[in-house]
């Protein structure tokens, strides 16, 4: 039998004019039916100790002779876990291993998925974590001699959560300017990429990047990295980016004129913001600096 084993069977013809049977159990050994009668059902403590079944006939004219069976006890079964024990939320691929050549393996799992293993036949479970926090992973089986294990070996994983980069920076460009794109700091591994509209100048492997945009329209830059635990997120994340044509002014006006002649005009397109006019020594700017227009005197050849 099997320390802890329940559910074990014994029995003796039945005997002519006996009235009730007197069984006498080994140490460790529980009668938990049939008592009194020639069939016991009987459960076996974890620490039975190897001895004799004893039964006798009663009856009101005397007892029987006795009769005896030996009993070995074999111990139980003392399962093992190895394995990953700190994950990513989401990691594949975690495999578990317990011992090999044994039989009836049940596998249990908290938090988890088994992907692959993890049958009555198989030794090792491949694991997709799903749920953070302490989860974990169990297993028992039957040894050599049949017997299951006192309780299960129950292997905790601790499961982290995964990061959420964010990215900041300027979501409406030009083409031809630099733009700063910043992420979360303190991390490792970073890794950015931008579409084909633009080009990393400086920064890659760190949280902040300066991109210089080479074409118009819906652009993107994306990143991921990995936090202190060393997860990464599933997907990196994607910032998009307008790009727009860089500013092309034109100037009209007088190209050519005499010294200290009067006034003259200079325009710019119109509707703009931010107008920035500037003039060589020879001359000087006298209304409308900040608008479209400006008043310029020429008072040097």
């Amino acid at each position: 039998v099997c320390a802890g084993g329940n559910g074990y069977v014994y029995t003796v013809p039945v005997i002519q004019g006996a009235t009730s049977y007197i069984w006498t159990p080994t140490i460790g050994m529980s009668i938990i039916s049939g008592a009194g009668t020639n069939s016991i059902t009987v459960n076996f403590a974890y620490n039975s100790a190897p001895g004799y079944l004893m039964v006798y006939g009663a009856a009101p004219c005397g007892n029987g002779s006795m009769s005896q069976l030996a009993i070995s006890v074999n111990p139980p079964a003392t399962p093992t876990l190895s394995g990953p024990a700190t994950v990513c939320m989401g990691s594949t691929g975690n495999v578990y291993t317990t011992q090999t050549g044994m039989t009836g393996y049940t596998w249990g799992i908290v938090g988890g998925t088994i992907t692959s293993g993890g049958t009555t036949t198989t030794n090792t479970a491949t694991v997709t974590w799903n749920t953070t926090g302490t989860q974990n992973i169990s297993v028992n089986y039957n040894n050599s001699n049949g017997c299951a294990g006192i309780n299960p070996a129950m292997y905790n994983v601790t499961v982290n959560t995964l990061p959420t980069p964010t990215i900041s920076g300027a979501g409406t460009a030009c083409t031809g300017v630099p733009y700063v794109y910043t992420t979360q700091s303190g991390m490792s591994g970073y890794a950015w990429t931008v579409s084909a509209g633009g080009t990393i100048q400086s920064g890659a492997g760190t949280n902040a990047i300066t991109v210089l945009w080479n074409a118009t329209g819906g652009q993107s830059v994306s990143v991921n990295y990995n936090n202190a635990n060393g997860c990464s997120a599933l997907n990196p994340v994607s910032y998009p980016v307008t790009v727009n044509p860089v500013t092309v002014p034109v100037i009209n006006g007088s190209a050519a004129v005499c010294v200290n002649s009067g006034y003259y005009t200079y325009t710019t397109q119109t509707g703009m913001t931010g107008y920035n006019w500037t003039i060589s020594s020879g001359g000087t700017i006298v209304s409308g600096g900040t608008t479209n227009a400006v008043t310029v005197v020429w008072p040097t050849a």
